[in-house]
């Protein structure tokens, strides 16, 4: 009796592990998703994860693999980090294993940073399913197809900030001045921040879309960010101060709620008068994804700037230190411009390597 049960047991064993081994990797689904599609370096991302085993049998070992290149580190508490993370010469993986019942889904999720500017394609993972005795094992991957972009960090140089709050001070005093909101010069499309009050609704009806009452004092707040991208040393760190100020002047202007228009002669490229989380989402972007190309001159950015300048235009120029055809353009848009120039200058920070 005890041998026909034990071999009964033998034949159910063996049944068992036949079919852990039919088509393993048919039985499992990974999905994934990221918290966000741009970000700085040394901000949070989460990836949330689901494992599903859609078929009638378990599996009795399945290990999950998620694995980063370098410039891109796992974060999490120490314990979770000891039992899941592993660094290796090519990177750092997350690894998982778990025994999944039959129909049955896990979620689960974990938390890294980039700490280097420029695009990544994440989520490259590996699956592996074992049989039931342990004896082979099926593994299968799957590249990353989830792209994040890495924008630059702010300047966090205090003498930049203070010239930019200067810059804007002086705007404000000019605006408060010249103040006549009884004088309609124009209209412009509703962002969103505008006062319901300030919609022309005549205007509105002829075009058909939303449109805003433009008074003279907002011509005094028609401000542009010109990024100059050609570089006489070529170094890179003068190229990451360059896109770092060049972020600054846009977050500065996003928080005082100043419209501004973006020119580059470079790989930046260009946005027309504007803000919000559209606008400067676009402009972030084409930072994280710079390589430092520039296309024309400087001299020939501030032609543009002169020909486009329109009434009252103020000018936040970004620029590596100049040589003196660079200082003569500059000084020609002083000329004809009707304010003072913001000039932030990229340079090596006490902290950099030379």
């Amino acid at each position: 009796m005890i041998a026909f049960i034990f071999a009964g047991l033998i034949i159910t064993v063996l049944i068992v592990e036949l079919l852990s081994l039919k088509d393993p990797m048919e039985k499992v689904h990974v999905s994934y998703e990221l918290n966000m599609k741009l970000t700085e370096p040394g901000e949070k991302i989460t990836l949330s994860y689901t494992v599903s085993n859609t078929s009638r049998f378990p599996i009795f070992h399945l290990g999950l693999s998620f694995a980063f290149g370098s410039n891109i580190h796992i974060v999490g508490d120490k314990k979770w980090m000891e039992r899941h993370v592993s660094s290796e010469i090519t990177g750092e993986s997350m690894d998982y294993t778990m025994f999944m019942p039959p129909k049955t889904t896990r979620k689960g999720r974990f938390q890294f940073v980039i700490d280097k500017r420029g695009f990544y394609r994440l989520g490259t993972h590996y699956v592996e399913v074992g049989d039931m005795l342990g004896l082979r094992a099926s593994v299968t991957s799957e590249e990353g197809d989830r792209p994040i972009v890495c924008t630059a960090t702010m300047s966090n140089d205090v003498s930049d900030l203070d010239v930019l709050g200067g810059f804007l001070g002086d705007i404000s005093v000019r605006r408060f001045i010249m103040e006549d909101p009884s004088l309609v010069v124009g209209y412009h499309d509703y962002t969103g921040y505008e006062p319901m009050k300030k919609i022309s609704w005549l205007q509105t009806a002829k075009t058909g879309k939303l449109l805003v009452k433009q008074n003279d004092f907002t011509l005094d707040y028609n401000v542009a960010i010109a990024v100059n991208m050609e570089r006489h040393h070529s170094a890179a760190v003068e190229l990451e101060e360059v896109l770092k100020l060049s972020r600054t002047a846009c977050e500065v202007l996003e928080e005082k709620r100043v419209p501004y228009a973006f020119l580059c002669n470079g790989d930046l490229g260009d946005a027309p008068e504007g803000f919000g989380r559209t606008h400067i989402g676009s402009i972030l972007r084409s930072i994280g994804l710079s390589n430092g190309a520039c296309h024309v001159s400087f001299g020939e950015l501030i032609d543009r700037c002169i020909a486009n300048r329109g009434n009252n235009r103020s000018y936040i120029i970004v620029t590596p230190e100049l040589d003196p055809e660079g200082e003569a353009a500059l000084n020609r848009l002083r000329s004809f411009s009707d304010h003072d120039v913001c000039v932030l200058y990229a340079r090596r920070r006490r902290n950099d390597s030379k």
